[in-house]
């Protein structure tokens, strides 16, 4: 069905600034590590990336990007196009121009699962690009697709609206109406990992600071004499 909805309901664009100083890897621990980080499949165009943004998201059809040139213009500054293209990376569905097009008027990033193009070209950007993988070959323009429906992308179900943070390690994914409780908890996963590093540089094992060693205990450990022969 193509369905293009033009109005979604962004978070306060001051909370979605706050997630720029956030790494991926501890929205991902606040957030329960499994069902909102993006497989390790989607990965960065270049080196150094960071990215907060707001989701605008896309589903296209595999081999065709006519709506993905629809959706650019529907973008607000500050969001991030998030495009499902069921992971279908025998066509670069989006290249360095359209790439400059985002980037030219004020979008945070791009995230596709499928492949895309023009791969030095968008590295030397100062734009977040991710995807599944590169392929030279050109898309189509000829079949229909939705904007601003719930999509899944890199195994994660993205609504528009979600706020996506990425950087060299991935993207982790947090839904829009829970955005401010996991600003705060990141910020306490933070402050707790300062403190954890100094103990660490003073010669402490997270093994005994965080309590590793009790799990052990409570283990059966099998040692070599125990194994079959």
């Amino acid at each position: 069905m193509h369905t293009i909805e033009h109005d979604i309901e962004r978070p306060d664009r001051s909370i979605v600034e706050a997630f720029e100083e956030v790494p991926s890897t501890i929205v991902s621990d606040v957030t329960g590590n499994i069902g909102l980080t993006m497989d390790a499949g989607i990965t960065p165009a270049g080196d150094g990336v960071e990215m907060a943004g707001t989701a605008v998201t896309v589903n296209a059809s595999p081999g065709d990007n006519l709506i993905i040139h629809k959706a650019i213009t529907m973008a607000e500054p500050g969001d991030v196009l998030v495009i499902d293209c069921d992971g279908y990376t025998d066509v670069g569905h989006v290249g360095e121009l359209m790439c400059t097009s985002c980037m030219a008027n004020g979008l945070g990033g791009l995230v596709i699962d499928g492949g895309y193009r023009d791969s030095p070209e968008i590295a030397a950007m100062d734009f977040p690009v991710y995807g599944r993988g590169v392929n030279p070959q050109g898309p189509l323009k000829q079949d229909p697709g939705s904007v601003n429906v719930t999509v899944s992308v890199g195994g994660v179900s993205v609504d528009p609206g979600d706020i996506l943070v990425g950087d060299d390690d991935g993207i982790a994914v947090i839904p829009g109406d829970g955005a401010e409780r996991v600003l705060e908890l990141a910020h306490e996963k933070m402050d707790a990992e300062d403190a954890t590093r100094e103990e660490v540089k003073s010669g402490e094992y997270l093994l005994e600071i965080n309590g590793y060693d009790e799990l052990l205990d409570n283990l059966e450990v099998v040692g070599p004499e125990d194994s079959i022969q």
